[in-house]
């Protein structure tokens, strides 16, 4: 149905590596990692003897970014005493921060860094390598971009959960979603508008998730809900309630309001399913069902 961990349909994002720019040294305190967009768990060292680390689209530029969305010369990284510093060079899309847009701003440990559709996370102190790998086996099961798990996590958890439900003969059930009209919103306001959403989305919903229950992004905009112990009947209650905050919460990228309504299909466990795939057809005919009843619902 979609791409794997961190990608997002329609982009043609690649990131160039110099070798020279780029050696392992072993040495560096601190380092940008790749956690979304192309060639993920890519490692660029940051040396202090660098007056300047720049970041565009520009062949010229020491981290090369071919993406429309990034400005040739789009920003830069400099060392400042102890610190790290990243400064905007008037790019047309903006440089973000933990989320926030930034004419200049200090770095901390595990900041992540957003240039175009590409996003870094930017690791110090002195065990960089050992947090370079941690970050490597989060990019396993997490999405880079809303930080929820990922479409491998899901299969795995699923199909625990299957297993498990069949052999207590307990119910379970599955919720589908995707973001209505979401290529539209692309169109119109450019793609970086649609990460804004489906970064929006995740951090406005998960606080409605139980421990119990998992949350991930399935695909592109598509998402997934793991209910255990829950009926697709009694699961339409919590369905609903994601539907209706969705529908009043206010979208906004760049001052400009967004309209964000996502449709929904839940499932759940039969005789005739024994596979995450099983139960994902389920639930994806559902969606298509509230699709078809006009978007902005939940259907089973």
């Amino acid at each position: 149905m979609g791409p794997n961990l961190g990608a997002v349909r329609g982009t043609q994002t690649r990131i160039v590596r110099d070798p020279a720019f780029a050696r392992p040294t072993g040495l560096a305190r601190e380092s940008l990692v790749t956690i979304y967009g192309a060639r993920l768990g890519t490692k660029f060292d940051l040396e202090r003897e660098r007056p300047q680390t720049t970041i565009g689209r520009d062949v010229t530029a020491d981290i090369v970014i071919e993406d429309d969305s990034v400005s040739r010369v789009h920003c830069r990284i400099i060392p400042e005493g102890d610190d790290w510093l990243i400064e905007d060079l008037n790019s047309t899309n903006g440089t973000y921060v933990a989320g926030h847009a930034v004419a200049r701003a200090s770095l901390r440990d595990g900041d992540q860094v957003k240039v175009g559709s590409t996003i870094f996370k930017f690791l110090a102190g002195h065990n960089v390598e050992a947090a370079y790998h941690e970050e490597i086996y989060r990019m396993a099961i997490f999405d880079g971009l809303t930080q929820l798990h990922n479409r491998r996590y899901f299969e795995e958890f699923c199909e625990r959960e299957i297993a498990r439900c069949r052999r207590h003969e307990r119910p379970l059930a599955l919720l589908m979603f995707d973001v209505d009209h979401f290529k539209r919103i692309n169109d119109d306001f450019g793609h970086l508008s649609g990460d804004h959403v489906l970064r929006e989305l995740a951090s406005t919903l998960v606080k409605r998730i139980r421990r119990e229950e998992l949350f991930a992004r399935y695909a592109g905009d598509e998402f997934v809900v793991v209910v255990p112990e829950t009926t697709p009947e009694a699961a339409m209650t919590l369905a609903e309630t994601l539907r209706m905050l969705v529908n009043t919460t206010e979208f906004v990228f760049e001052t400009e309001p967004l309209p964000v309504t996502i449709s929904m299909g839940v499932a759940g466990v039969t005789q005739d399913v024994h596979t995450p795939a099983q139960l994902v057809a389920a639930a994806d005919a559902a969606l298509y069902r509230a699709k078809q009843k006009g978007r902005n619902t939940v259907s089973l």
